[in-house]
């Protein structure tokens, strides 16, 4: 995706802006985090996690539709400003166990979330550029050109 985007100047150059998308989401998950947590001790933990739910959901299409780089790093870091509420995860799985059954959920979040991002890049692999991969599918489409 970086190589496409024509900011990279050499292959060693493609590695530190692909490093620059990947650190805007932590920057800007890492400032929200605080934010987040207090914002569902107000208003509930559901509304938050479905507000950063739908967050995460407009910025991966955001990124997937990035023509530029800096599209791109626009959407990678409204992504870490909505995937801050991962304290608000561990907090309801706190707040919805007991002392029986605690570390088990506790150890379920992480491997959930990995298991998502392993999941989510393999089918992000299938369709990197899909106009070229699945012409008949997608090769009249004006989005993915």
């Amino acid at each position: 995706m970086v190589r496409d985007f024509g900011v990279a100047k050499s292959p060693k150059d493609i590695a530190f802006y692909a490093g620059l998308l990947f650190t805007s989401f932590s920057v800007c998950q890492t400032l929200m985090v605080m934010h987040w947590g207090r914002l569902s001790d107000r208003i509930g933990r559901k509304p938050v996690l479905m507000l950063g739910l739908v967050g995460n959901l407009i910025s991966s299409v955001l990124l997937g539709t990035s023509k530029t780089f800096k599209a791109a790093i626009i959407a990678r870091s409204f992504n870490g400003l909505m995937a801050g509420n991962v304290v608000v995860v561990k907090t309801m799985v706190a707040e919805i166990s007991d002392n029986t059954n605690r570390p088990r959920m506790m150890a379920m979040t992480p491997l959930m979330w990995n298991l998502g991002s392993v999941a989510g890049s393999a089918v992000g692999g299938l369709f990197a550029d899909p106009v070229n991969q699945y012409p008949r599918w997608f090769g009249n489409s004006v989005i993915f050109k």
